[in-house]
């Protein structure tokens, strides 16, 4: 009998091998280095505390103040908190790791994708997998490595042609940092702009009826139930330290 063969294209396998290979690091580096809680993330832990034995979305019982800026990652630390996994500097660290695993294999796909080199695709996912600030902002407790990783996904998505999918990545980039508002700012002007300096399609009226209407609706509709509830419970969405700035 002869040897088995792969379906598989030996490109394709090479491709997965290296994202393999830098995921693993990527995630190597963050488990080895532990937790480095800074200050700000226990804020945001004491907060999912509150929420997840229901004294409500506050830092202390009985005053709706919102100090935290990340509600999406606070609701994802609560939630651990609910299923008993209470070491939230660890669950953190697990949470932002994971998170700069699934960027570093989508910057080397957007690297090949764009570039069609695998040394540029490797590079780009290297230099984040690797990169000292990231590390460290993984080990701190905050909300960074979750929200890059949105932002990357929703750009990766956006070039693939996925431009709905695109706009609901940015939401949870928006709910998880609500400064991600600038990049999702430059997604809709791109968004935006391409049909209209389209030179096919002389018409204005068939350039406006591809304006991203359907993903703004999108965006708009995923963030509404927590603007709705911070509105009537804090008194604003924004944070109380976005407020002071």
């Amino acid at each position: 009998m002869g040897e088995a063969r792969s379906d598989v294209p030996r490109w394709i396998r090479i491709d997965w091998l290296l994202v393999a290979g830098l995921a693993g690091l990527a995630l190597a580096l963050r488990i080895v280095a532990g937790p480095r809680t800074i200050d700000d993330a226990y804020i945001t832990f004491r907060y999912a505390r509150n929420l997840a034995e229901g004294l409500g979305f506050v830092y202390n019982p009985g005053q709706p103040v919102l100090g935290t800026t990340t509600p999406l990652y606070t609701a994802l630390m609560s939630l651990s908190w609910l299923l008993g996994l209470r070491d939230l500097p660890s669950v953190a660290l697990v949470l932002n790791s994971l998170a700069d695993v699934g960027t570093t294999a989508l910057l080397y796909w957007m690297g090949r994708r764009l570039s069609g080199s695998r040394i540029v695709a490797a590079g780009a996912g290297l230099a984040w997998a690797v990169s000292p600030m990231s590390v460290t902002f993984a080990g701190g407790g905050m909300e960074t490595s979750v929200v890059i990783l949105f932002l990357v996904a929703s750009f990766a998505t956006y070039v693939a042609g996925r431009a709905r999918l695109s706009a609901g990545l940015m939401a949870l980039a928006v709910l998880t940092r609500p400064d991600a508002l600038i990049a999702a700012g430059l997604l809709f002007a791109d968004m935006g702009l391409r049909p209209l300096l389209a030179r096919d399609g002389a018409l204005l009226g068939s350039r406006l009826r591809r304006l991203p209407w359907v993903e703004a609706t999108i965006f708009g509709a995923m963030l509404a139930p927590w603007i709705i509830f911070a509105t009537a419970y804090f008194g604003s969405p924004l944070p109380q330290s976005v407020q002071a700035k």
